[in-house]
């Protein structure tokens, strides 16, 4: 006799089609990713995958969603028991070692930028990094700490999705520049 098999409720089938898809965007971006390949590395039908989300762009718009939610969590995680006035410095020294923790979200992010012509998601990223912005707000940071953040987490994504360390392209570049 075979085990009960449990169903999924479809919150439950959209979060696990949500992670599959920030894996698949995030190796391919949006251009690259086919419905069929998350559906499948989701375990559904590209049909159910069509009941979850309407369309590629709803999901990818989504998947942009879920992004800005793991960003906060490890902004969040970088800034426990930080003084006031460190936070910037703790947030560019936790990613400081290599890429970030969450190499997917930077991934999908840099994907979302190239394809950010397509308006609605264009509008998604705008909208993520507004909440970036503010939540960096609500944690202290200033307009400047904000740009400079950003800043530099767009260079460790890029060294990052180049396979580049920052600290070692630190090195590097410093090597480069005239004396």
């Amino acid at each position: 006799m075979s085990p009960p098999r449990t169903l999924s409720t479809s919150e439950e089938r959209r979060s696990d089609v949500l992670v599959a898809a920030t894996h698949a965007f995030a190796g391919r971006g949006y251009w690259g990713t086919n419905t069929t390949e998350v559906a499948r590395a989701a375990g559904i039908s590209q049909a159910y995958l069509y009941r979850l989300f309407a369309n590629k762009e709803e999901l990818f718009v989504a998947v942009i969603g879920e992004v800005r939610r793991r960003l906060e969590q490890e902004i969040s995680r970088a800034l426990v028991g930080v003084e006031p006035g460190s936070e910037l410095r703790a947030l560019m020294s936790a990613s400081d070692s290599g890429a970030p923790s969450d190499q997917d979200a930077a991934m999908v992010l840099l994907h979302a930028a190239a394809a950010s012509n397509v308006e609605p998601i264009g509008a998604a990223v705008r909208q993520c990094y507004r909440d970036q912005t503010r939540y960096l707000s609500e944690r202290g940071l200033s307009g400047a700490d904000i740009r400079s953040y950003f800043a530099w987490s767009q260079y460790a994504n890029t060294l990052g999705a180049a396979g580049i360390a920052p600290g070692r392209a630190d090195a590097e570049l410093s090597r480069l520049l005239p004396s």
